[in-house]
C-alpha cells in the first residue's frame, strides 16, 4: 500500500509511464456531496485490498496525522474516526483517498474519501469528515429500507436535490452509531459493485 501525491496530470504520467492504474474516475461521476465547495481530486489514495496490516508505516502515519489533525480536540470524535477507517481497512477491498482543497494550507480538504478499490464507476461511496464525526452515505431512503434500518434513530436523511445520491447521514457518535455507519458503507459498496 502506498499514498499517491500529486496532480490528476502527474498521476495520469505516473500510470502512463509505469502501466500501473492507480484509480479511473469518470468524467460525469458524482465525487462530493452537493454542498462541498472544495477541490474533490484526491491527493493520496491508501488503498487496502486484504487488511489493515497491509498498510505501510508511512501510510498509516499519513492517515491518522490526517484523521487526528482534521478531528480537533474531541478525543471521543478522533478515536471513532479513526476505528472506523481501520475496521473498514479490515473488512473491506476499499480505498480511502484525501480530498483536496486549494484553501488549505497542506492542499488537504476536510472529508476522506471512502471507495471500492475497483473500478471507479460511481466515486466515493461515503465521506467522513473527522471534525464532526459527520459521515455521507451513497444510499437512498428505499436503500435503507431495504437493509432494514427505516425507523433507525441514528439515521439522518438529507434534504438535498433528487438527482443528489447522497441522501444519508450517520453521525459517528458513539459505538452504535460506529456499528451502523459499517453497515451503511458496506450496503452502498454492495450497491455500486452490482451495478
Amino acid at each position: 500500500m502506498r499514498i499517491v501525491e500529486g496532480t490528476p496530470q502527474e498521476i495520469v504520467e505516473y500510470e502512463r509511464l509505469t502501466g500501473a492504474t492507480l484509480h479511473a474516475t469518470p468524467a460525469g461521476d458524482a465525487t462530493a456531496p452537493r454542498e462541498e465547495t472544495a477541490d474533490t481530486d484526491t491527493a493520496g489514495e491508501v488503498a487496502a485490498s486484504g487488511t489493515s496490516a497491509s498498510l505501510s508505516p508511512q501510510d498509516h502515519v499519513s492517515l491518522m496525522k490526517f484523521i487526528y489533525g482534521r478531528a480537533g480536540k474531541n478525543d471521543l470524535r478522533t478515536f471513532l474516526a479513526e476505528r472506523f477507517i481501520m475496521r473498514l481497512l479490515d473488512e473491506q477491498d476499499i480505498a480511502v483517498a484525501f480530498g483536496r482543497s486549494s484553501k488549505t494550507l497542506d492542499g488537504l480538504a476536510d472529508y476522506l474519501m471512502i471507495r471500492d478499490n475497483g473500478p471507479q464507476r460511481y466515486g466515493a461511496v461515503a465521506y467522513l469528515r473527522p471534525s464532526n464525526g459527520g459521515l455521507t452515505v451513497r444510499l437512498g431512503p428505499d436503500d435503507i429500507e431495504g437493509i432494514g434500518e427505516k425507523d433507525n434513530v441514528l439515521i439522518q436523511y438529507r434534504n438535498v436535490a433528487p438527482t443528489d445520491p447522497y441522501k444519508i447521514n450517520c453521525p459517528l457518535a458513539d459505538d452504535a452509531a460506529l456499528e451502523l455507519a459499517l453497515a451503511l458503507v458496506r450496503a452502498a459498496l454492495n450497491i455500486v459493485r452490482a451495478e
